[in-house]
């Protein structure tokens, strides 16, 4: 009988494990050879158990990850906790794209995590947020959602739906005035069920303003890096895989809405310049 268990693990933790058992095995070889003198032996074995260990510790933490709900919704909370407590570069792009979409009335958000949009809120004398309602599954988010809004000033109503965008039906009821999408595209299963639901939920003459990353243009070196983080993002990630969204917006909204969209490259630390490449935008349904 084969072992369910076993085709849980991802590809990702077997090649980690299977390069760091390799680096070993290897390194005994070398220093097997009496040509070697005895300290560059030591030296090189030193660092090929802490590169080993290194290898095998991240292989097994991405197996814990990926094997349990639980605690890689927690992992992915604490992360982008950490990263609201800090003013990013991104900030700008993020806050500028809020003002042209003019958000206020009543808003829905997909995937807001700990509410880093709200800081965009804060000092903006033009948004009238009469109710923000959030879509969003994970539940470790809840709490930080309400603490960022006090902490922000910022006193509307907040509604927090626990489900998944694409089982969002039941929220668009097509009285929202702005629907907000940032950094959430990557990691839902159905982009296209996401947009109808956002079109469903809007007002005649609402907006859609979103801001997410994409995939780099082919044959780049950011292409080329991408394939290889991949598997690595789409765990830590909880779901998060690099897309075309540009052209599944433009394919979805494309007939309902006068969809206006802008590439740039958001200044990201050096180690997650793969996340470079970005879109924003703004889409006004007819």
């Amino acid at each position: 009988m084969c072992c369910p268990s076993c085709f849980a693990i991802p590809l990702v933790t077997i090649r980690l494990l299977a390069t760091s058992a390799a680096l070993l095995y290897g390194q005994r070889l070398l220093c097997a050879n009496p040509s070697r003198g005895k300290w560059t032996r030591r030296i090189t074995l030193g660092v090929a158990v802490l590169v080993s260990l290194a290898l095998s510790v991240v292989g097994l933490f991405l197996l814990a990850l990926s094997t349990n709900d639980e605690f890689r919704s927690r992992n992915m909370a604490g992360l982008c906790v950490r990263q609201n407590l800090r003013s990013l570069p991104l900030d700008e792009h993020r806050c500028s794209i809020m003002r042209e979409g003019g958000v206020s009335g009543r808003v829905l958000e997909y995937g807001p995590g700990p509410g880093t949009n709200f800081r965009c809120f804060q000092n903006d004398t033009k948004s009238n947020i009469e109710e923000y309602v959030a879509v969003e599954p994970n539940k470790f988010f809840e709490d930080e959602m309400r603490k960022e809004r006090d902490a922000r000033g910022l006193n509307f109503p907040l509604r927090i739906v626990k489900i998944k965008g694409e089982d969002a039906a039941d929220v668009t009821d097509g009285s929202f005035d702005v629907v907000i999408l940032t950094h959430v595209l990557c990691s839902v299963d159905s982009v296209a069920d996401v947009l109808a639901n956002a079109e469903r939920a809007l007002k005649p003459g609402g907006r859609i303003v979103f801001m997410e990353h994409v995939v780099a243009k082919e044959r780049t070196s950011t292409w080329y890096v991408q394939g290889v983080v991949a598997p690595i993002l789409y765990i830590v990630g909880n779901g998060c895989t690099f897309r075309n969204l540009r052209d599944d917006i433009e394919t979805h909204l494309g007939d309902q809405f006068e969809v206006k969209i802008q590439d740039f490259y958001a200044p990201m630390p050096l180690l997650m310049y793969f996340v470079r490449p970005h879109i924003k935008g703004v889409a006004i349904k007819k």
